[in-house]
C-alpha cells in the first residue's frame, strides 16, 4: 500500500483489495479513517455494485470509495458524485466532443449509450444519525466486461487514454466543488446539473422495480431523487429501480 495526497484528500492506494467499498466501510466504522480519505485499488477481486451486483475490476481500471461525514440527505450525494464523474470525464481534452456523456439514473455513467462507470452508496446510521457515507466508483478505464445486463464499453473504447490516478484527482476537482454547492445551497443546483445530462430524459424507458417490469416517459427528477414516470396508469415516482 502507498499513501498520497491530493488537495485535501488522503488515497490509501492498495495493490489488490476485495473491494474499496468493503474495505473503506471498516477502516471508516473502526476510526480508521475520516471524512475525505480514499481506499483505491488498482484492482478488486470482488468488487460489486448495487444489489450486490459483481463489478469485474481488472487492473487499468479505477476503483476507489470516498469516505464522507456529510451534513444532509445521504442519498443526495450519488447524484453529486456522478454529476463530477461526468463533468470530469467530459472535460478531457482528448474526449472529443462527439462523445454523448450522460448520466443514467440512479448511479450509472454512459459514453454513446454504453455503461462505463457505476457508483455505489453505502452509510452507517446510528440512531438517525449518520455517521459516515461511503461512495464507491469504478471507471472502465481499459477494458469492459462481456454479458452485461446493459451494454458496456471502457474509456479505450473512445481513444481516451488516462492513468486512473489522474482520473480520480480530476473527478476531485470537479466533487469538491459540486458538493460544497451541495453542502452551502441544498439539492436544486445539483438536480439541475444532473438533468442536463439525463440519459432518456423526455423518452420511453423500462424500469424495472421490485420485478416488475413499467413502462413510460422519463417525465423528471423529484427533489429526493426519484425517477418521476408518467405511466398510461398516471404519474409514478419511482425511488429504487434499474432503467434497462
Amino acid at each position: 500500500m502507498k499513501n498520497w495526497s491530493y488537495k485535501k484528500y488522503i488515497v490509501h492506494q492498495f495493490e489488490s483489495l476485495d473491494s474499496t467499498s468493503d474495505k473503506a466501510f471498516e477502516m471508516a466504522a473502526s476510526k480508521q479513517i475520516f471524512d475525505g480519505e480514499i481506499i483505491m485499488a488498482n484492482a478488486q477481486n470482488a468488487g460489486r455494485g448495487r444489489q450486490g451486483r459483481a463489478w469485474a475490476s481488472p487492473q487499468g481500471n479505477l476503483y476507489f470509495s470516498l469516505a464522507l461525514q456529510p451534513q444532509g440527505l445521504v442519498p443526495e450525494i450519488s447524484f453529486v458524485a456522478i454529476v463530477a464523474l461526468r463533468r470530469a470525464i467530459r472535460g478531457l481534452s482528448f474526449a472529443g466532443s462527439a462523445l454523448k456523456i450522460e448520466n443514467k439514473w440512479p448511479n450509472d455513467l454512459l459514453i454513446n449509450g454504453k455503461k462505463v462507470a457505476g457508483l455505489l452508496l453505502e452509510s452507517k446510521i446510528n440512531q438517525k444519525i449518520c455517521e459516515f457515507v461511503i461512495v464507491g466508483i469504478g471507471v472502465n478505464i481499459d477494458s469492459s466486461p462481456d454479458n452485461t445486463i446493459f451494454p458496456a464499453a471502457n474509456l479505450k473504447d473512445f481513444n481516451i487514454a488516462i492513468k486512473p490516478e489522474i482520473l480520480l484527482q480530476n473527478f476531485l476537482d470537479e466533487f469538491e466543488i459540486l458538493y460544497q454547492n451541495w453542502l452551502s445551497f441544498g439539492f436544486a443546483g445539483i438536480r439541475a446539473a444532473w438533468l442536463e445530462g439525463a440519459y432518456r430524459l423526455g423518452e420511453k424507458i423500462f424500469v424495472k422495480s421490485d420485478g416488475k417490469l413499467i413502462d413510460g416517459i422519463f417525465q423528471d427528477l423529484d427533489e429526493d431523487g426519484s425517477l418521476i414516470l408518467l405511466a398510461e396508469s398516471g404519474v409514478t415516482k419511482i425511488l429504487a429501480a434499474d432503467i434497462l
